[in-house]
């Protein structure tokens, strides 16, 4: 199948925006930037500091750079609560701005190329029940967060749907991040402990969900 020009794009863009992780991971360059001195520095900036974190946030995944070490970034500079708006605006907005940049330049040529195959089948289930699907996707941590948002943006999955479940769905993850986040400012402290084993049992949730699902199955 012969490729659009937006779609040939859209992987000139992936492609560029990969190798400079691979820089960022295998080079100096993220050992030169000192994040105690940026931590500071947004915190003396008050409100404004906010808003630059959320404007890096809403650009991330731009530049494909994990979602993660950010969030617990927030957390460490803003504290818990503050962390956890300031990061579920700028998730939030940077989710929607990857699905609608899928849905422009992808969406017409998925469209060519699952035209009377099985995928269509499921892109139709995905537009009838495109909420509980992304919300899913969202409250459970074993899915790829920049994944689900092109993926859901080369989907039929309404973007009213999209948006409020992701909105809805990247609180529980931004809590315990951003709490953890919190805590690295006081490490040994009991707030510190009781951080560590929120984080433990979030991660521990996809594995009770996938084993319920394999009961299920096996019932």
């Amino acid at each position: 199948m012969k490729l659009s020009k937006s779609v040939k794009l859209l992987i000139l863009w992936f492609a560029l925006a990969l190798c400079g992780l691979l820089l960022w991971k295998f080079t100096n360059i993220g050992k030169s930037i000192h994040m105690d001195a940026i931590s500071v520095w947004l915190r003396e900036l008050g409100f404004v500091g906010g808003l630059l974190y959320i404007l890096a946030y809403t650009l991330r995944p731009l530049v494909l750079f994990p979602a993660i070490p950010l969030t617990v970034f927030g957390g460490y500079t803003f504290g818990a609560f503050w962390g956890t708006v300031y990061d579920v605006i700028g998730a939030g907005a940077g989710a929607v701005l990857s699905f609608q940049i899928a849905r422009r330049w992808g969406r017409g040529s998925f469209e060519r190329l699952i035209r009377g195959k099985k995928l269509q089948t499921f892109d139709e289930k995905a537009e009838k029940n495109g909420f509980m699907v992304v919300l899913y996707m969202r409250l459970l941590p074993f899915f790829p967060f920049d994944g689900v948002s092109y993926g859901a943006g080369l989907s039929k999955i309404r973007t009213g749907d999209y948006t409020w479940a992701t909105f809805i769905g990247i609180i529980p993850g931004a809590v315990v991040y951003n709490v953890l986040g919190d805590s690295l400012q006081e490490i040994g402290s009991m707030k510190f402990y009781l951080a560590v084993a929120l984080y433990v049992a979030f991660a521990l949730i996809p594995l009770v969900v996938r084993r319920r699902q394999k009961a299920r199955a096996e019932v």
